[in-house]
């Protein structure tokens, strides 16, 4: 019986604490769509962003990926998909993150993490633009 109520009061106390610990713990970029034809070296990129557009257009350009001002004007589409916080610290949230590039045919590319976002640093923006720019020569 005593044996019993330790481990309810374990399962109660610790296992949330484990669940949340594991679903705000950084996961680095993964590419889980690769390009199935070379990508234009040195494209203009139009970034869609419906949260934090200012900062992940810093991580692009720090990342040397041209940014273009409007549609028409761009090679590639960037969606970057911000899911809701897991976390929070003064600087910013951690947050599942998705860049999505897409072309005239659609999808071309998807990569995906989890990390700090905001101001934080080390920061999954910053990580992900990193990646992305690798497969345009940059």
């Amino acid at each position: 019986m005593r044996i019993a109520k330790n481990l309810t009061l374990c399962i109660a106390f610790v296992l949330p604490v484990v669940l949340a610990a594991g679903c705000t713990s950084p996961v680095p970029p993964t590419v889980t769509r690769s390009p199935t034809t070379p990508l234009k070296a040195n494209p203009t990129i139009f970034l869609q962003a419906s949260v934090q557009r200012p900062r992940i257009a810093e991580s692009l350009s720090q990342a040397g990926v041209r940014l273009a001002q409007s549609l028409g004007g761009a090679d590639y589409i960037l969606n970057v998909k911000v899911g809701r916080r897991r976390g929070s610290q003064a600087c910013g949230g951690t947050s599942n993150v998705a860049y999505i590039l897409d072309g005239t045919a659609g999808h071309l590319m998807v990569i995906k993490g989890r990390g700090l976002t905001g101001t934080c640093t080390p920061n999954v923006f910053d990580d992900m633009s990193r990646t992305l720019a690798t497969y345009f020569g940059n």
